[in-house]
């Protein structure tokens, strides 16, 4: 592991929980956009001081990892959107194949209709 590595697994352990308690909290209230400067400020008041850029740091981590969900709305405005942590990054579409399998008995083949 790198010290890189090192300094934000660190920082993740410090920090991860005010994070993702944030996304929690702006889903439970509706507010799906949220501007960084907003999530800096949460975190501060949760664990006191820290680096400006961790917080944006150890969110890119999360997503990575799958545990928060969220796009880029505007990089020069430092705005994003809370969104599914099980979609990647940029996907859109909710489903490209139908969530149940054809009820072939009905007659209904959905997407396999043929």
């Amino acid at each position: 592991m790198s010290e890189q590595d090192d300094n934000l697994e660190r920082v993740s352990r410090r920090i991860a929980s005010a994070i993702i308690g944030f996304f929690d909290e702006h889903k439970e209230m509706g507010l799906l956009d949220f501007h960084v400067e907003e999530l800096r400020r949460h975190v501060r008041a949760q664990v006191g001081e820290i680096a400006p850029a961790s917080p944006d740091r150890v969110m890119r981590d999360l997503r990575i990892r799958r545990r928060i969900g969220y796009k880029v709305v505007s990089r020069s405005e430092s705005l994003y959107r809370i969104c599914d942590p099980r979609k990647p990054p940029g996907v859109e579409v909710d489903l490209i194949f139908p969530t149940e399998p054809p009820d072939f008995d009905s007659g209904n083949q959905g997407l396999f209709n043929l």
